[in-house]
């Protein structure tokens, strides 16, 4: 280890000051299963991720991402990346541990343990937020009279997260938090954390506060409550984080790719392995489904999985003694009823097992079993080194059966109490039923055999089928006994997800910044088989309801910026603008219109600021219907709009009152009788979005706004386009 820290310190001149100091080489000494290389490269990359950091008293924000491979160790990384922080000066550290109880609870112990927290020296103190009265008190007293790391792992739930905002918000906090560095770790950041964009409450015609995802908002709070701060994302699946509009609170800035460690097994070693075959299909007529194929018996291939299962146990475990214990995983949906179905075939289908080989040797169904067992024995050791004799193998393999326990993972129903942990060395064997609860962030220690015939109707989305991987992980001591059970669509969406990984991380090693790396097209190059991230952007509900008709964007926010944003779009249009026609010569009704390239347009109006939610998703939704209108309905322009862009010129903009005392009243101006004026609503093309640019003049007295000039817009989305909505269907990713 003493080489490792060596470079470390050495390299700390040239990485922006960053120092590596006692917590981080105490965190890294302890990990005696790393090599001294291994050490390194965790010990590089968190340099590099905090060297983009804000640092402590530095009133700003930034957010970043660090894109690992599933199970490769991103836990490791960011706890080193605690320590580091420790030694420079940070004094918090916002854990977002996922969705599930369970997720919290592993994170807290790993954090406990890894960080030895409860050691008297210890320079870190996790905080509970759901059960400290005094917290306020807490936090005022350590960070202004000791100097310990307060470290905060919270679920990624709003009302957590609302919770710890407004701790950060009192007033006797304030001006403590002015002077300090925080972390907010954001762990499976795909997860939750980005706007949802209300598929579910799509049929109202605005976004309104509580239709946006809560645990979004909630961040937002979380952020606006900390003057000086870092959010890090933490990901496999980087897909959503790196397509949301650059111009959202949660888009990263910077990037950091992780290197697997030495033994790491992934996608491109069990789907792009010439000399293993660990993949198995499903037959389709053994894909459960609750209602087009309830299955009313155990499928044959699980029958055999299993089998191969307690062979490798009773191989690995009982005779090499390679593992203390071994694991296997059956995902089949996200019913409760259906896991407990899998989970009840499993138990009657080993007991039956026990029954017959604990039966007289002369016993007609001992010897059927016992034949039974064959074929998964020649699967399983066929890549074995020296393997044991069947009949050495069945010898133990009804104590390996005993000594396995099946555990029913779920909310409702299962037989792991909330908040309660495997305890993996009771056991030489865990089965692990369930769906929702062993997806992302959720680890299975030495997971050997996967049973996984959930799949999807239509397109998978990327991120989603690559976080049930739980499969891959540090296994080279035991790959040889590993098997995976998919079906035929699974195994060619999960071929194509490597190589679209493997493009995608090349692509971010070969930038400095998220900015770079987003003007390389190729970066997203992903088969016509799945959808990069989960697709509920643009439900079909969605586009009729929220895409169509007139909808008003007004804002008072980032209006200096958005100044230069729409000065920018109306430069493009100069020289293609056409006058409307000009009624009574007034010139707040004398309008004119452009026709522009709809990429050109995608660039500007993405560049266009706001700080309220609704806003912020209406852009960003847009900028997906007009990607989606470019690509199917092969549309190449949109309409621009100035509205009264002659009233500028006579020093007569038009002016608006505010509307309870944060946006504009109405944009646009009714209809006038006299002088035939159609209101500006008339103003408007069928065949593509139209985008008026409302130029306006604050007129409200004793507002600190009154008399500022400012751009806002309104859009068009014509009836006709949504009803010619052909994307995606309402239920996009339907459980097959």
């Amino acid at each position: 280890m003493s080489s490792t820290i060596e470079i470390a310190k050495q390299s700390t001149s040239t990485k922006s000051m960053i120092t590596v100091g006692d917590n981080t080489i105490a965190f890294m000494n302890s990990q005696t299963r790393l090599s001294d290389e291994g050490k390194e490269v965790i010990v590089d990359e968190a340099i590099k991720i905090l060297r983009h950091c804000i640092k402590p008293g530095e009133n700003d924000s930034i957010t970043n991402i660090a894109v690992g491979y599933v199970q490769s160790g991103k836990t490791l990384s960011f706890t080193t990346l605690t320590a580091l922080a420790a030694d420079n000066g940070y004094r918090i550290v916002i854990y977002l541990t996922g969705t599930k109880n369970n997720l919290q609870d592993q994170t807290s112990k790993r954090l406990r343990k890894d960080l030895d927290v409860q050691s008297a020296d210890s320079s870190y103190m996790i905080v509970s937020i759901d059960s400290d009265p005094g917290i306020e008190s807490l936090v005022k007293n350590i960070l202004s009279h000791s100097d310990e790391v307060l470290l905060f792992p919270i679920l990624k739930h709003y009302l957590h997260i609302k919770n710890l905002a407004s701790i950060f918000e009192r007033p006797s906090l304030i001006p403590i938090l002015k002077n300090i560095g925080v972390l907010i770790i954001d762990d499976e950041a795909d997860q939750s954390s980005f706007n949802t964009y209300a598929k579910k409450n799509a049929s109202r015609p605005e976004w309104e506060e509580d239709d946006f995802s809560k645990t979004y908002a909630s961040i937002l709070e979380l952020k606006l409550s900390l003057p000086s701060h870092s959010y890090i994302q933490y990901t496999a699946t980087p897909q959503a984080a790196l397509l949301i509009d650059s111009n959202d609170i949660l888009s990263p800035k910077y990037h950091t790719v992780l290197t697997p460690g030495k033994g790491y097994t992934g996608g491109k070693f069990f789907f792009k392995n010439d000399s293993l075959q660990l993949t198995n299909l499903i037959p389709e007529e053994e894909i459960y489904h609750n209602t087009r194929n309830r299955l009313e018996s155990i499928p044959e291939t699980l029958i055999f999985s299993l089998q191969e299962f307690f062979i490798s146990l009773a191989v690995v475990v009982f005779i090499q003694k390679r593992e203390s214990y071994l694991s296997m995983m059956i995902h089949v949906d996200g019913l409760c009823d259906t896991n407990t179905t899998f989970a009840r075939w499993t138990q009657a289908t080993t007991q039956q097992w026990i029954d017959a080989l604990t039966s007289p040797d002369d016993d007609f169904a001992k010897t059927a079993i016992i034949g039974s067992f064959k074929p998964a024995y020649e699967s399983i050791c066929k890549y074995v080194k020296d393997a044991p004799a069947f009949e050495q193998v069945m010898a133990v393999i009804v104590k390996a059966m005993m000594r396995t326990k099946i555990h029913l993972i779920q909310s409702k129903g299962g037989n792991l109490a909330a908040g309660q942990s495997i305890d993996w060395d009771s056991q030489k064997g865990h089965i692990l039923v369930g769906a929702d609860m062993l997806n992302r962030g959720f680890t299975i220690e030495h997971l050997s055999m996967t049973y996984m015939p959930r799949t999807t109707r239509g397109k998978s989305n990327a991120d989603t089928i690559e976080q049930r991987c739980r499969f891959f992980g540090y296994k080279m001591n035991y790959i040889d006994v590993c098997r995976i059970y998919l079906s035929a669509k699974s195994l060619e969406e999960y071929n194509d997800y490597v190589e679209h990984e493997e493009i995608l991380r090349s692509c971010l090693n070969q930038c400095e910044s998220l900015e770079e790396f987003s003007k390389q097209s190729k970066a997203m190059v992903l088969a016509e088989t799945l959808n990069p991230t989960r697709s509920n952007i643009l439900s079909a509900k969605l586009v009729r309801n929220k895409l169509s008709g007139w909808k008003q964007m007004v804002s008072l926010a980032c209006i200096d910026k958005n100044r230069d944003v729409f000065m920018a779009i109306l430069n493009e249009c100069e020289a293609v603008f056409h006058n409307c026609i000009d009624y009574d010569g007034n010139p707040i009704r004398n309008h004119r219109y452009a026709k522009i390239n709809i990429d050109q347009f995608i660039q500007l109006f993405k560049q266009i600021g706001f700080a309220d939610v609704p806003n912020i998703t209406r852009r960003n939704v847009t900028i997906q219907y007009m990607v989606h209108l470019r690509d199917e309905l092969r549309i190449k322009y949109v309409y621009v709009y100035e509205m009264a862009y002659a009233a500028e010129s006579v020093g007569s903009i038009r002016s608006h009152g505010i509307s309870n005392g944060s946006t504009p009243y109405n944009l646009q101006y009714g209809r006038a009788p006299q002088g035939g004026y159609p209101g500006d609503k008339y103003f408007k093309q069928d065949d593509s979005l139209s985008f008026q640019i409302h130029h306006i003049r604050i007129n409200q007295n004793l507002h600190p706004l009154n008399n500022k000039d400012l751009y806002n817009l309104a859009i068009y989305y014509p009836d006709n386009l949504a009803s010619a909505y052909v994307g995606l269907e309402e239920d996009d990713e339907e459980e097959f």
